[in-house]
């Protein structure tokens, strides 16, 4: 299975998370009777607030809020032996050609290392998102102290409050359910993003203390890459924060 000699997971989260997301979401390159590249195109909502000028000028929105339906690129892997053709640029852009005809807004990733973003680049990718990245498979609650958890329907509504002010990725509920489940079942990390403490009876949730996500675009290091299809696109809208990483 080329997922499992690229990044080296176990079949069991493999199954999991192809059950969890659907294996519609994957698009693949065959060659020699074989699966030689691979991606996962999930989709998710980028979810941003107008401007109150802007919004005044736009005719029927009941809503300074605009949903953007985006699909985040997860799992890109090229068989070792077929890299260096352009495979992977070809697949990558198999899938925005699909997105942009399914009227999505655009694709995203986060790449693993310096030198992958600078290929993305070259494939039009532009830098998009900033601010703090939990990585599901890496991240544990620093506190020492007893961990309390809340569920991951109530992490994703007090999520939703903090940010109702941000341009973000709005991960849904599943998603969350998702992070839990990995946890609980694989022994991995993902659940430990659910575990808050309490300090002089306020709610501490690590990802929501001002600093994961208030970072200005000069300050923050790049943690997101974005290409956008063809739409009119606010030329307010020129960064976002991303949260949580698959890798």
């Amino acid at each position: 299975m080329l997922w499992k000699s690229v990044f080296y997971d176990s079949e069991v989260y493999i199954t999991h998370f192809i059950s969890h997301f659907g294996i519609e979401t994957c698009f693949v390159c065959e060659m020699d009777d074989k699966i030689v590249a691979m991606a996962f195109a999930l989709p998710v909502t980028f979810r941003y607030k107008l401007p109150h000028r802007l919004a005044a000028t736009i005719v029927n929105l009941k809503s300074k809020i605009v949903n953007l339906s985006l699909h985040y690129l997860y799992a890109c892997a090229t068989h070792p032996h077929y890299r260096r053709q352009g495979i992977m640029e070809k697949l990558l852009e198999t899938i925005y050609n699909a997105a942009c005809c399914e009227n999505i807004a655009g694709i995203f990733l986060r790449a693993a290392a310096p030198d992958l973003a600078n290929y993305y680049k070259k494939l039009g990718f532009e830098d998009f998102f900033y601010g703090n990245t939990f990585n599901h498979k890496g991240h544990k609650e620093s506190t020492k102290d007893t961990k309390t958890f809340i569920s991951p329907e109530t992490y994703y509504q007090k999520r939703l409050q903090k940010l109702e002010n941000s341009c973000f990725v709005n991960w849904d509920e599943s998603f969350f359910r998702f992070l839990y489940e990995t946890g609980t079942q694989f022994g991995q990390y993902g659940h430990e993003i659910f575990a808050f403490r309490t300090e002089n009876e306020a709610t501490i949730i690590d990802e929501l203390l001002n600093n994961n996500i208030e970072e200005s675009k000069t300050d923050a290091q790049c943690n997101g890459q974005i290409k956008w299809c063809n739409f009119p696109k606010p030329t307010t809208l020129n960064s976002g924060y991303f949260a949580f990483a698959m890798e």
